[in-house]
């Protein structure tokens, strides 16, 4: 269980990730989001967020 201090500290560092994709004009999407915020409450490591985006953009087709 993470202690308070490391949570503020994730939420941080998630605004923070957060405010630089949309500095690029990224918008992430909502399951993203949903996964960052659970990363930063301690309900997902961070593993597992890279893993279920992997997940989520492997199935993604693109069109040229």
């Amino acid at each position: 269980m993470l202690t308070q201090s490391e949570i503020e500290e994730r939420q941080h560092h998630v605004s923070n990730a957060i405010a630089s994709q949309r500095l690029e004009g990224i918008e992430p999407d909502i399951q993203t989001l949903e996964d960052l915020n659970r990363f930063a409450s301690g309900d997902l490591e961070l593993s597992d967020v890279l893993f279920r985006l992997q997940e989520r953009t492997r199935r993604v087709e693109i069109h040229n």
